[in-house]
């Protein structure tokens, strides 16, 4: 009996530990950030803080925009809306004063308004209160041959309506209304009514792209449909969920469907987070589908992909993140195929859709590449170990994908502010998004 009952605790102890395994490998334990350790969360904390930094010290105190000490004097539009976004961050965790910031803010508004009483008031180069990509930080004239561009003008501007709404009743606020109220985005639409990537002078003969399919340019479509001055359709939104080139794909059979463009099996996550980064899709839809389900089903398909290529060349199965990034030989966009380059920004900004997942691989770089990869700003834009090369550099877009979406996963501090301007709910309206009844 005695020997009976000694196996039978061995039994029952094998099964707990084998549950206990099975649950620590396999199930979401980490749902939000108080399920993590105080470590982890001061690990999270070190690494938002690092990529604030990138624009709190690139901050150019007489023209207010964003220099990168890796481009020179060249910055991007979009840079400019995540540091907007980025310091309402940096006074709510405590780590620059809100006086400082408030004038920081103020600075960087007045470079994107022109005063139409001041012939010589300087103003970021542009078109119908559009900006272009890449901008020289003394001069905010236009950087070669780049476009006006839609979508990092909307960047720019959800960093315009975050802080609109953040310091509301001041200054700041009567500023940002008139930079958003300049915009014209009905000048930026096609015959479909479908958003266009922007625009170049006509000697230069530019083919103006459409940019079809399920994309980041969502930002685009509900920035502007919350226009009090120059608004797109509501028909718009309609040109860009169906009939567009937007396509649904279900890859995996445990994975629910998501929308890519043209139906391509390239679920780079910055396609999905951008917009997330302000707009909360959590527990909405609209007449196509439910928003939020489709980014978690993509990042989570992402890092599928990902690490299914890993398994070929023994990358370990944390290694995962594919993204527009910096490749060992250029820039690597949507349609080039995956060659095992790796963006820490890309698990960084997943925090919100798979908060364990995301969590477990962020610690495993820095715990295997920190030597590496890791500099002043935090995690460098890239690298790829298959190929031996890691980037010595970082991104504005990507520094400010990992301050925002830790800070909505930490306590959905963008989306709480962000989702309370009037125009922002005028834009979710438009587009026809209604709660869910959970």
């Amino acid at each position: 009996m005695f020997k009976k009952l000694i196996l039978l605790i061995i039994m029952a102890f094998s099964l707990k530990c084998g549950l206990a395994k099975h649950n620590n490998k396999n199930e979401e334990i980490i749902k939000t950030w108080d399920d993590l350790s105080e470590k982890d969360q001061q690990f999270l904390d070190k690494t938002q803080r690092n990529a604030f930094n990138y624009f709190w010290d690139g901050f150019d105190p007489k023209t207010g925009l964003i220099a990168d000490e890796h481009k020179g004097r060249r910055t991007s539009i979009a840079s400019s809306g995540f540091a907007l976004s980025a310091f309402c961050i940096g006074v709510e965790r405590g780590w620059v004063s809100k006086d400082e910031v408030y004038k920081r803010i103020l600075l960087i508004l007045n470079t994107y308004y022109k005063n139409p009483d001041d012939v010589n008031d300087f103003c970021v180069e542009g078109k119908d209160g559009l900006f272009y990509h890449f901008v020289n930080v003394d001069t905010g004239k236009r950087h070669g041959r780049c476009e006006v561009s839609s979508i990092d003008s909307a960047i720019l501007m959800a960093g315009v309506l975050h802080a609109m709404t953040y310091f509301k009743g001041t200054e700041i606020e009567e500023l940002a209304i008139k930079v958003y109220k300049r915009a014209q985005w009905d000048n930026y639409l096609n015959d479909n009514l479908a958003i266009t990537g922007g625009w170049k002078p006509a000697e230069e003969k530019w083919t103006n792209p459409e940019y079809k399919g399920y994309n980041e340019y969502s930002l685009v479509y509900l920035v502007a449909l919350g226009s009090p001055t120059h608004p797109i359709p509501a028909e718009s939104w309609d040109a860009y969920n169906s009939g567009n080139g937007a396509a649904w794909l279900k890859v995996y059979d445990d994975i629910g469907p998501f929308k890519t463009p043209h139906g391509i099996m390239q679920a780079h996550a910055y396609l999905y987070q951008f917009p997330i980064c302000w707009y909360d899709f959590r527990n909405k839809k609209d007449k196509y589908a439910n928003h939020w389900d489709i980014a978690v089903n993509a990042i989570k398909a992402n890092r599928r992909y990902t690490r299914n290529w890993g398994k070929i060349v023994d990358y370990n199965e944390e290694l995962w993140g594919w993204t527009a990034c910096a490749g060992r030989d250029g820039y690597i966009g949507f349609d080039h195929p995956y060659n095992g380059t790796l963006a820490p920004s890309a698990v960084i900004a997943s925090l919100p859709f798979i908060p364990e997942e995301s969590l477990r691989s962020i610690k495993y770089m820095y715990e295997n590449y920190a030597d590496r990869i890791w500099g002043k700003y935090g995690f460098v834009d890239s690298f790829n170990p298959h190929q031996d090369w890691y980037d010595n550099g970082f991104i504005g877009i990507d520094k400010g994908n990992e301050v925002l979406m830790i800070e909505n996963f930490r306590n959905e501090g963008v989306w709480k502010v962000f989702m309370e301007n009037p125009y922002v709910k005028e834009s979710m309206i438009k587009a026809g998004f209604k709660k869910l009844n959970l």
